[in-house]
């Protein structure tokens, strides 16, 4: 159901401003995934809802009835939103990373719901671009470079610090060298890619070959890692956690990296509330808390 509800979006935007680049722009995704949206949909709808021309394209009579209908739907959803939001914020809902939320927002939520005084969060993933025309996220986690956003507020709240971690059990009663640690299975993931080499980089060290046991996701190399079966590139604080407990050691240490870890919310949410959530985030992730 969400693909087609996702669909349904990039079709909406592109019939509304009559261009998927327009459409893409306005959604912050690239055009190739507003098409695909757009031919989704009109497989799963049986018709075509353009008249696509060398340079053009325009809407069929059908899809124009169907756009105008989809139009007012979104628009009633957001005054509902708006209704919601002006009405009473009891709840924020905040998005982040998969294994930065795993590893280490989850086990801190009832202190950051404490700090908030009585407003319940809720948590949900996202790999998606901050869109600001979206009020139903009231707070994004992400990491990297910062940048100007119109209409939201990017705030940064610890520096990006990643290095090669590994279980204390395949070290254990061993003289800790370079030697050793390459000599381990080297973890790696497929997405965000070449984790290795960036750090390898960044941290001026030659990366020699290696047989390299490959994971989806970010969260299942790290785990991968604490239960003895390798060495994986782990981010700080999705290794925080582990290197304080002495599931992990990270014996060449971290690298710290050009970008950041961030908060970025809409100016029209309460300023009062942001400061708080900013507060908290700066000093749970803080050095050595």
């Amino acid at each position: 159901m969400l693909h087609l509800l996702n669909a349904i979006r990039a079709f909406e935007v592109a019939a509304r401003l009559g261009s998927v680049r327009k459409a893409a722009d306005e959604l912050h995704v690239s055009s190739g995934a507003i098409s695909r949206h757009i031919k989704n949909l009109e497989d799963e709808l049986g018709i075509d809802l353009f008249q696509r021309g060398n340079r053009s394209m325009r809407l069929t009579p059908g899809a124009a009835a169907f756009a105008a209908t989809v139009t007012e739907a979104f628009a009633s959803i957001n005054r509902g939103a708006e209704h919601l939001h002006t009405s009473s914020q009891t709840t924020l809902m905040i998005t982040a990373p998969d294994t930065f939320m795993l590893r280490w927002l989850v086990p801190r939520l009832q202190s950051l719901e404490a700090a908030l005084g009585g407003i319940s969060v809720r948590l949900t993933t996202w790999t998606r671009e901050i869109n600001p025309a979206d009020r139903s996220i009231d707070v994004y986690i992400g990491v990297g470079p910062l940048r100007d956003i119109p209409g939201m507020t990017v705030a940064a709240v610890a520096p990006e610090t990643f290095g090669p971690v590994v279980s204390p059990m395949l070290l254990r009663g061993r003289e800790v060298t370079m030697d050793l640690l390459w000599s381990l299975p080297r973890l790696d993931i497929r997405w965000p890619p070449d984790m290795w080499t960036n750090w390898a980089r960044e941290a001026g060290i030659a990366l020699p070959p290696r047989e390299t046991i490959w994971y989806d996701a970010l969260s299942f190399s790290v785990q991968a890692a604490e239960a003895g079966l390798g060495v994986a590139i782990g981010p700080g604080p999705a290794i925080t956690d582990a290197l304080q407990h002495g599931r992990l050691v990270a014996p060449l240490g971290m690298v710290t990296r050009a970008g950041s870890w961030f908060l970025a919310w809409r100016d029209d949410r309460s300023p009062r509330t942001m400061s708080l959530i900013r507060r908290w985030f700066q000093q749970q992730m803080s050095p050595g808390v």
